[in-house]
């Protein structure tokens, strides 16, 4: 009985160390090769974008620009290669809560996109990655009960007007970062 379950065992360890993924030498090599010099952010002709109010077009363009100026912040020179690179973020979801949504409703933060690097003198794709995700998680102090919550959620988003999308930028650029610093 006890050599069956060693068996098993080791048969369903050996069946999870296979799933294991691996990432390919060559992307980690080429992306090494390449340093960011210039980021380049697009909206999909069918992004989903929520929680901009009375003037979306205004606001979502004030919240691709803290994107933009973060991810310039952040991103340029990574990895360190001495090929000049661009990178080429296409957005899919722009979803920045407004502050009375996030105090109130608990309404989340999200950014969904493409994310191409791409030789910045030829323009051929040097590497991409299909779904890059950056989210800034709304309900703080849930548990304590509603009026602690909303206390909490109240002083977290208090500051800069644009502290919602800076928070939301953060994220996805620390998640474009691993990426392209991959080992």
């Amino acid at each position: 009985m006890r050599i069956v379950r060693f068996l098993t065992l080791l048969l369903l360890a050996a069946t999870l160390a296979s799933c294991v993924t691996t990432t390919d030498p060559r992307l980690i090599a080429a992306l090494q090769r390449t340093s960011v010099r210039e980021i380049r952010i697009e909206l999909a002709p069918d992004v989903k974008t929520f929680g901009f109010g009375d003037k979306p077009d205004q606001q979502v363009q004030e919240a691709v620009r803290t994107l933009q100026a973060t991810m310039a912040k952040e991103l340029i020179g990574v990895p360190g290669g001495s090929t000049r690179g661009r990178l080429v973020v296409t957005l899919h979801v722009f979803d920045v809560t407004t502050k009375q949504a996030r105090i109130i409703g608990g309404h989340d933060s999200m950014i969904d996109g493409t994310v191409r690097l791409e030789d910045a003198k030829t323009r051929q794709l040097i590497a991409e990655a299909q779904n890059i995700h950056g989210e800034d998680l709304s309900m703080r102090g849930s548990g304590y009960g509603v009026i602690v919550a909303v206390a909490i959620n109240a002083a977290t988003t208090s500051g800069a007007p644009d502290i919602m999308a800076q928070r939301l930028s953060k994220s996805f650029t620390r998640n474009v970062k691993s990426w392209l610093t991959q080992k």
